[in-house]
């Protein structure tokens, strides 16, 4: 069966699509929006003249000021989204990767793919073009067990918790927009280089809160002591599925005997269960069998770990050739 691939620069333009997921969704048009540091561009595969899959990706720029190929990169997260089952989906996801590549590659140094999932899909898409992959660990807690996530922490968790809460540590969710700047200003200034993956720009958190907080898609959990913000993190609603933690966050140099960071992740996780959620997706946290503490850390919440991929390629034809020959 022929696929064709169309590519897609605004929501406005989009074909009706039912069956999308959180990360191959309309609305992730309107969470990049406005902001000069993205470009967000989705693929939709066709079968005759219906849509049957639909790829989001988002080219960033690197550097405020220059605005080069060499400054961009394009990145994709998580399986593409398909509208029905039994569709040959690794053959509809090499036409899609295949498409993206040919678009993308003049304009970005490079492309990453990460969250995929499944160590093997996709593959030969992946070979075929020209990436090379990185092991990953994926952590990721289900919330379908007998034993509540309570039950699921170590003994030296449940201690930390408990000191938090003892202590006056108390979380609340964040519903005000006027105080978006505070938040954001605090995160940038206080724990920027703890943050779980790049810290983006101010747009990223307002699109976020007016498109996906007020329509029920997400929440943003703050950790409070003494009227002051010593943690958070933000969360993204897949249905009623899969909770994915986007960013988390905490004061810990300062308030290190109130475990900011454990107890905001508890409270995320325990909320999670309570309204019935299965799962609670940390998503790729780490390099595989790396000396790193955060999977480690994650995995102390109760959850498995399990190996992924994380797959690039560069768009410079030299460097791509040393790096696959390098890492794979």
């Amino acid at each position: 069966m022929a696929y064709n691939v169309k590519t897609y620069y605004r929501k406005e333009d989009l074909p009706p699509m039912e069956g999308t997921n959180f990360f191959h969704s309309p609305s992730s048009f309107d969470w990049y929006a406005h902001s000069p540091a993205y470009t967000p561009l989705m693929l939709i595969a066709f079968e005759d003249e219906e849509p049957v899959a639909a790829m989001f990706a988002v080219i960033m720029r690197t550097n405020r000021f220059l605005r080069g190929k060499l400054f961009k990169r394009c990145v994709i997260s998580h399986q593409p989204a398909f509208f029905r089952k039994k569709l040959p989906q690794i053959e509809i996801f090499d036409v899609l990767i295949a498409h993206l590549v040919k678009k993308v590659r003049n304009r970005v140094f490079f492309i990453r793919y990460e969250n995929v999932g499944n160590t093997i899909f996709g593959y030969k898409g992946f070979r075929e073009n020209g990436f090379y992959s990185v092991k990953w660990i994926n952590v990721r807690n289900s919330l379908q067990r007998k034993r509540r996530i309570w039950d699921q922490l170590s003994k030296s968790r449940k201690n930390q918790v408990n000191n938090a809460i003892k202590k006056g540590v108390v979380i609340e969710e964040f519903t005000s927009e006027d105080k978006l700047p505070e938040m954001y200003k605090l995160i940038r200034n206080t724990n920027n280089k703890k943050i779980s993956r790049r810290f983006p720009p101010y747009q990223y958190f307002e699109n976020f809160f007016c498109h996906y907080i007020k329509q029920g898609n997400g929440k943003i959990l703050l950790a409070r002591y003494q009227g002051k913000i010593i943690g958070g993190i933000i969360l993204g609603f897949e249905k009623k599925e899969t909770v994915h933690c986007l960013y988390y966050w905490g004061k810990s140099k300062r308030y290190k005997l109130l475990y900011p960071t454990i107890f905001t992740i508890y409270q995320a996780m325990q909320i999670s269960e309570n309204k019935g959620f299965h799962y609670f997706d940390f998503m790729d946290v780490s390099f595989l069998n790396k000396n790193t503490g955060r999977a480690r850390f994650l995995l102390q919440f109760g959850g498995k770990q399990r190996a992924t991929r994380r797959w690039y390629r560069f768009n410079w034809g030299l460097l791509n050739f040393f790096a696959n020959r390098i890492y794979d």
